[in-house]
Parts: structure tokens; sequence; C-alpha cells
């Protein structure tokens, strides 16, 4: 008998049960003698019949067989059979959300869920309805969050919470509400024993935490949460749990510059979801693993271009959310662009910001960005200002200090490189300010015959002209934000 069955047992009334057996005994013309044979005594099958008592698993099964039914039809009703379509129809919608198949796993779950013998299937409706929002997520359907925040209320096994709390911190990440995306997952995490923090769901969790605290500053404590999940992950014979945290450490490690400790943390990844059947997250992790590469010196322009090719195949399979599309688009663009090829990474980087939609702000700004590159690299000095511009505002509008402050951090960098150093200046006040750096040094008042401007009345809008980048250092882009198995 299975666990969810020998549960539905237990929450069965006796008397309900009771009946059933006694109807099955006429049914099938057995006395209760007959029917108790050498394994009860006639007085306890008597009190079964009648609900006084409950027979254990064992007994059960044993009686069905006299009967000549099934211990599910005892335990169900008539509706045992429907019971078994519906588990059925379930376990294919969540091979379907393995695989990718986010349109398949949405039709299947929403015929789970208008099904009236739902109820009958232990967990099936909550069961049902994580398929239902999970498919969502995966086709970029902004309903997802909203089912999801209920199931989070409503779900009481912990795995399904875990694992909806992963995906609605990976979504608030993705989106730059990054306090909002550490809330949701610390809390879960913190009324968790250390057992279930090192089930596969627990280690996927945490991960996702680490990455929402690594993009919104924090990097130490991102850097101590992934660790653990490693060290947790190891003892786990999980691939997809190994894979989940080996996957954050190299996101995290690329984002903090160092690109040769993110390399080997990436392939390991990338080995151990291969063997597995999550297509979509292995074309997510190629994605990040071919921005890695381009930020290699040298850059390793063929071997990107190779994951870039496969990405795109095993996106297509697994019916990708926007999102991924995006960012395998930028990362397209930031080859084409490292090629020599401004006019199609121009292309590439226009569609995907025309794809963005206010829901992917990070998105939008990186592709702002990248179209700012494109504009110097072909002497276009104006349009570049333009791009960067509005990438500032749209940061700005997002509230995503730290992704600001990183943007104007490389535009002063890359200012300065070419020798524009009052620019480069402004950019880098800029990135500190961002970033929530303020001087600790006494204000000095000028004389006055040399008045002083101050960053507050550089007029505004102003966005220092960008120079050529330098061979070798692309500018990061969403490719490489700390992702997530979900």
């Amino acid at each position: 008998m299975s666990p969810e069955l020998a549960h539905q047992l237990t929450a069965l009334d006796p008397a309900v049960l009771g009946a059933r057996i006694r109807a099955a005994r006429v049914a099938a013309g057995l006395t209760q003698p007959e029917l108790a044979g050498p394994d009860a005594s006639v007085g306890f099958v008597s009190r079964i019949e009648s609900g006084q008592r409950r027979p254990n698993v064992e007994l059960l099964g044993i009686l069905a067989a006299r009967l000549g039914v099934t211990v599910e039809f005892l335990v169900l009703g008539d509706g045992w059979e429907d019971a078994q379509r519906l588990e059925l129809l379930l376990d294919h919608a969540d091979l379907s959300l393995a695989g990718g198949e986010a349109d398949n796993a949405l039709r299947l779950a929403r015929e789970a869920l208008g099904s009236p013998g739902l109820d009958t299937v232990p967990g099936g409706t909550i069961r049902a309805r994580y398929a239902e929002a999970a498919a969502l997520d995966a086709l970029g359907d902004p309903t997802a969050v909203g089912a999801l925040q209920q199931l989070l209320n409503d779900a009481p096994e912990v795995g399904t919470r875990l694992k909806v709390a992963t995906a609605l911190c990976r979504i608030w990440r993705e989106q730059g509400q990054f306090e909002r995306a550490i809330a949701v997952a610390q809390r879960l995490v913190d009324e968790q024993p250390p057992d279930v923090l090192g089930s596969e769901e627990g280690i996927r969790l945490s991960v996702t935490l680490a990455a929402a605290l690594f993009m919104s500053g924090r990097a130490a404590e991102a850097a101590e949460l992934c660790d653990r999940a490693i060290a947790e992950s190891e003892r786990l014979s999980s691939p997809v749990a190994r894979a989940s945290a080996y996957w954050n450490a190299s996101a995290i490690r690329a984002e903090a510059g160092d690109v040769a400790g993110a390399l080997p943390l990436a392939k390991r990844a990338l080995h151990l979801l291969e063997n597995t059947e999550r297509v979509r997250d292995v074309g997510r992790l190629r994605i990040q693993l071919s921005s890695i590469m381009l930020r290699a010196d040298p850059p390793r322009l063929e071997d990107a271009k190779e994951q870039i090719r496969m990405a795109d195949l095993e996106l297509d399979w697994s019916e990708a959310s926007p999102v991924d599309r995006a960012r395998n688009g930028l990362v397209r663009a930031q080859a084409l662009l490292l090629e020599g090829q401004a006019e199609e990474a121009q292309q590439h980087a226009l569609q995907v910001l025309a794809d963005a939609d206010e829901e992917l702000p990070l998105v939008s700004v990186d592709a702002l960005v990248l179209l700012g590159q494109v504009a110097w690299s072909i002497g276009d000095h104006e349009d570049a200002k333009a791009w960067y511009r509005r990438a500032i505002v749209t940061l700005t509008g997002a509230g995503a200090d730290r992704e600001a402050a990183q943007v104007w951090f490389e535009i002063g960098t890359l200012a300065a490189q070419a020798g524009l150093v009052a620019e480069s200046a402004d950019a880098f006040h800029r990135a500190a300010a961002s970033a929530g750096l303020t001087s600790r040094l006494p204000v000095v008042t000028p004389p006055a015959s040399a008045p002083r401007t101050t960053p507050e009345q550089v007029p505004a809008g102003r966005v220092p002209v960008i120079g050529t980048p330098p061979e070798g250092s692309p500018r990061t882009t969403p490719s490489q934000s700390p992702s997530s198995l979900s």
C-alpha cells in the first residue's frame, strides 16, 4: 500500500469502511466466519463492519483478497478507478514540468483540477495547484505569482512549501525585488530543521536565497550559505541538488570577478544536469556557462557559441520562459559584439529590449547597456549616452540599487580607459551613492571666489560617455546573474 493510500485509510471514517466491507461480503455471498478465516475472530469482523474497529493495513489486504475487491476500492469507494486515473494524470504533469513541457503540464493540471473526484486522491488538490502554478511560471504568465503565494499559505506538506518559496524567491529576484525575494526564502529557511535543509528541496531553496542575498549586496552571507549548500549536496545522491549548489556558486563567483573559479563550477553543474530530464534547466545553465566563457581571458568565443547553439535547441524543446530567451539573446549579442559584428549584435539586443516588459526591468537594463556598448563601438557617442541614460532611469525606477551601482562602476571604468576623466569621476561617485556609501570627511567650504559644484548640481540625466570596451572584458549580462533550479 502506498503512503498516500495508507494516509487515506487513517483519515477514513471507520463506519464508512465497515459499511463497504459488509456490502462487499454480502455481494460475494460470504458469512462473517468465512471472511474472518484464521486471521481474525468473528467478533472482530463484526465490530469492523459496525464501525467500532478499524483493521490494520495487513488485515485489510487479507479481507480484500477474500472479498475479491481491491484495497483501493475499500478505502476510496466507487471512485477508486477515477482516483487512480487522476493520480496518473498528476504524475504525467510532474514529468512534463521536469521535461520543460509547460503547456502540457498546464493542461494536465487543469484537467485534474476540473475533476470532481480529485478530493479522493491524497494531496491531489495541492499537487494539481502546484503543477498549474509551476507551469504558469515556466510560461512567463504573471498570474503564477498569485497562485504560488496562495499555495504557500495552503500547502500542509513542507516539500511543496519549499518548492513554492524557491519559485517565488527566483521570480522576485529576476524582477529586482530583492528584499521581497530574501524575505520569502529566509522565512522558510529559518523554520526548517537541519535535516530538511539538507534535503534536495532545502538545498535548492538555500542556493536561491544565496543568489538573492548576493544581488542585494550581501555577498558574505551569500557565499557562506552557498558553501554550506555545496557541503550538504555532496551528502546526497541527487544530481539536481548538487547541480543547483554548483550552479549558484559559479554565478556568484562570476559576478565577483572570479571567472577562473566560476568556470569549473558551471561545467560540473552542467555535467550533473545533463544526466537528468530537466531540459529547460540544462539550457539555462548553458547560457550562464557561455557568458562566463566570454569573460575569460582571452574569451573562449568558439566554445561559448557552441553552448549558445545548444541552449537554443534546449530552450525550444522545453518551451522556455521569456526571461530565459532574453538571457540567451543577450549572450548571443555579446558574442557577436566580440566578433566585431556590431550590427547583428544591435539587432539581437533591440529584440530583447522589445520583448522585455515592466516585469523584467533588469533584463531591459542589460539590453540598454549592451546597446550603449554597440553604439560606442561604431562611433555613435550620442546614441551611446542616450542608451545609458535609459538604463539608469530604468534601474532607478526598479529600485535596484546594487545593479545601478554595478552599471555606474562599469561606465566609470570604461570612461577612464577612454581618457574621459571628468565623466569617469562622476560615474564613480554615482556608483558609490547607489551602493549607499557616503564620505566620512568633514565638509570644507570653498572660498567665495571659487564656488564649489556638488554632485547634486550636476544636470539631471547627465550620463558619462563610455569608452571602447577593453578586449576580453564584456559587460555582465543577466545570464550571469545567480540562477536556481526550480
